[in-house]
């Protein structure tokens, strides 16, 4: 099973990134009977897009094979794209580190995704 999970530097002891397009790293995680098989960190191709940065992270994650996506919260584009390729994504709060997240999700703890608005998008008085 593959976790592809929102970070800032990357790593296990990383904490899970609260936003999903505009995360700097992705880190992948391969899990075999509940043990961590391979851990790797790898830029987001997303991070710095002018626009699209939800829609290219979700691409990403689907051409790396993820069965499941962790972040604090996903945007209506790259939710919907998740989606519709049928990879499960749940949100994870801030103070929790990657392991702690895949570990919680493997428990079914985490089961739910938090979706969030556009970036940009500002309310109107």
């Amino acid at each position: 099973m593959r976790f592809i999970v929102a970070t800032v530097k990357g790593g296990l002891d990383d904490f899970v990134n609260q936003h999903f397009g505009r995360t700097p790293t992705f880190t992948v995680v391969d899990i075999e009977n509940r043990d961590i098989i391979n851990v790797q960190v790898v830029q987001n191709p997303g991070y710095s897009a002018p626009k699209g940065a939800g829609i290219q992270a979700a691409q990403f994650c689907i051409n790396q094979g993820a069965n499941v996506v962790i972040a604090g919260v996903f945007g209506p584009n790259s939710s919907q794209v998740l989606q519709a390729a049928r990879i499960k994504f749940v949100s994870a709060p801030a103070n929790m580190r990657v392991e702690q997240a895949i570990r919680a999700y493997l428990e079914g703890k985490l089961t739910q995704a938090i979706l969030g608005k556009r970036a940009g998008n500002k309310a109107k008085f």
